[in-house]
């Protein structure tokens, strides 16, 4: 969990803001302060037009509308019997902060209902303020142009690592009539496993939605895979594909042992055609 304040831009010109990034503790509002204006930090998620799709600060003002929340704020806590059952959930309040004429800050504390929570219509008398946005800062990227373009995921297991258990039939005999014709490939690069996995991950590096001739190319390399399992092998692999789409989702090794692993988790050595493919999207 993010200390409080902490969503709030560090961009932000307004002082009120920069003391509420700071950390305002929350104190019960007192009976003789007037605020002229809330102030309160979002961190929405929004697209970047080209840009991908990003985690953003954003500094919020209020100016007017202030009294029906105050008369709000003021209302008691509600308690409950013993045998009062909550649910096992927590709430983050986002920062918000209320300002007087001579710019002093007051988080102030929100009256709970029997569980704990703020009361609705406190949360609702705060969202219904008219709030405009002073500042928006971007903090970091969540999802890259390729990615949303693609369909990607940011990082996929490298499979390859997973005890096969039993012994899989060859995939030739289990997908007809069906034969995986992959819509989009995803290019990972390994990344050494981290501490406690025994997996390695892959981190997504490009990737390419398939043309139909690129799909019947594709599908074309993939009828043409050996039946046979692939031999013993310890070289290590840099870069792996993921073949996605109906009756897909395979994956391929790009160099190291360069074997396929089907969705039965059968291994087989990739053809060179399927690779040079692979390696030509993009």
């Amino acid at each position: 969990m993010m200390p409080p304040g902490t969503d709030c831009p560090s961009t932000s010109p307004d002082p009120a803001i920069a003391k509420l990034r700071s950390g305002v503790k929350q104190v019960a509002l007192p009976p003789d302060f007037h605020p002229i204006a809330a102030i309160r930090c979002e961190s929405p998620i929004r697209m970047v037009p080209g840009d991908g799709e990003w985690q953003f600060a954003d500094a919020q003002r209020a100016d007017s509308g202030l009294a029906g929340l105050l008369a709000d704020l003021h209302l008691p806590s509600q308690t409950g019997s013993p045998d009062t059952v909550c649910p096992a959930v927590g709430l983050v309040m986002e920062p918000f902060a209320l300002v007087d004429t001579s710019g002093k800050v007051i988080s102030p504390l929100l009256p709970t209902a029997v569980c704990g929570f703020p009361l609705p219509q406190v949360t609702n008398a705060i969202n219904a303020l008219p709030w405009r946005t002073e500042t928006e800062q971007r903090l970091h990227q969540t999802r890259t142009q390729a990615e949303i373009d693609t369909g990607c995921s940011a990082q996929y297991k490298y499979m390859f690592e997973h005890p096969v258990t039993g012994t899989p039939e060859p995939w030739s005999k289990v997908r007809r009539p069906m034969n995986p014709a992959p819509e989009t490939v995803c290019v990972y690069t390994i990344e050494p496993p981290a501490a406690g996995d025994y997996i390695a991950v892959g981190s997504f590096t490009r990737g390419a939605k398939l043309t139909a001739t690129q799909q019947t190319a594709i599908a074309a390399a993939l009828g043409n895979a050996s039946q046979t399992p692939a031999p013993a092998c310890t070289a290590k692999a840099t870069r792996f594909a993921s073949l996605e789409g109906p009756g897909a989702g395979l994956l391929v090794e790009l160099d190291g042992c360069k074997r396929i692993r089907w969705p039965n988790d059968f291994m087989s050595t990739a053809p060179t055609t399927l690779l040079r493919l692979i390696m030509s999207l993009g």
